[in-house]
């Protein structure tokens, strides 16, 4: 009987103190609120404090950072991630023979890109280009559809065709309006006005040449971030096309010419935030990728990797750094 009164007594107290512990909170608020009035010099110190702390947390990850990429083993030929501020300022994380200029297979198609999309009084999404011979003979078979000599086709097509499939015809279907030669001609006078120093192309695909005595397409991994950053600011599209993981290629009618079900760069789907990317692949080239990265706060990471045996592998080892 004692312990069920004394049982009752406690729950019926409980409100009682409950009440005492809401209204010393209520109190300590309200004189803490009169503090601040007072001196509110409190609430500045605690806003600091918190500011400081989230430097402290941002400096912590910078430096970890930092020791990761100078004990990064690559082992391509030539590597570089810059990262690129909401001012345009860039900072260059790692590079290892950022100047070795090295043949870039067919990450030469941003090049090509570039020219179809600057030259927009002679290109447009909407016209019929006519698959030649020439283009249809371009090395390199697609696992998806080929290109059929005297049909016509959608400049779009053949040009998400050029980046999602990396289809050496349509990058060469692409350059008919104007002639190879001529087109050619004008991907180095790009190269030339946009600072590309040790840059040179000799095809719109980057095919490489069947003899050791022609050139090849070559570039450098701080020329393309160059390059790269150029067409973010002026022409996002062609980024934006490369992140496409699958295609429906129709033909003038609408109807379907093939689909293209996967995109050549593989990280995508995998590796989250990247806005643009080109794969490229050749023997003397062997593996090639560029691939960027947006952060959420509105930074954007440029990463390029030539001469690789494992261009995604290494990729990855980048992207984990980044990603701390």
């Amino acid at each position: 009987m004692r312990k069920n009164v004394l049982l009752i007594s406690l729950v019926l107290s409980l409100p009682f103190w409950l009440g005492i512990n809401t209204l010393a909170k209520n109190l300590e608020d309200f004189w803490y609120s009169q503090e601040i009035i007072k001196r509110p010099e409190i609430l500045t110190a605690s806003a600091d404090q918190a500011i400081l702390g989230l430097k402290v947390k941002e400096t912590r990850k910078q430096k970890l950072k930092e020791e990761y990429f100078n004990n990064l083993e690559i082992e391509s030929e030539s590597a570089i991630s810059v990262e690129v501020d909401n001012r345009g300022n860039e900072k260059v994380l790692f590079e290892k023979n950022p100047q070795k200029s090295l043949p870039i297979a067919s990450l030469t198609k941003l090049m090509t890109a570039l020219v179809i999309f600057d030259l927009d009084e002679t290109y447009n999404f909407l016209q019929l280009i006519k698959i030649t011979k020439e283009a249809v003979g371009q090395e390199g078979s697609s696992k998806y559809g080929d290109l059929r000599v005297g049909e016509s086709l959608l400049a779009k097509d053949l040009l998400y065709k050029m980046l999602i499939e990396s289809s050496n015809d349509a990058a060469f279907a692409l350059t008919e309006p104007i002639g190879k030669e001529a087109f050619v001609g004008l991907m180095n006078l790009y190269a030339k006005e946009l600072g590309l120093e040790n840059t040179h192309f000799v095809n719109p695909t980057g095919l490489e040449s069947n003899t050791l005595e022609e050139p090849n397409n070559i570039s450098t991994t701080r020329d393309l971030v160059k390059l790269a950053r150029y067409i973010i600011e002026n022409y996002p599209q062609i980024f934006e096309i490369t992140t496409h993981q699958s295609y429906e290629f129709l033909k003038p009618d609408g109807s379907l010419h093939h689909f293209i079900a996967q995109n050549t760069n593989e990280l995508l789907g995998e590796i989250p935030g990247i806005i643009g990317g080109k794969t490229g692949w050749e023997i003397e080239a062997e593996g090639c990728l560029l691939l960027i990265i947006k952060h959420p706060k509105g930074n954007y990471f440029i990463n390029v990797i030539l001469g690789s045996n494992d261009r995604f592998a290494e990729m990855r080892k980048i992207i984990d750094i980044l990603n701390i």
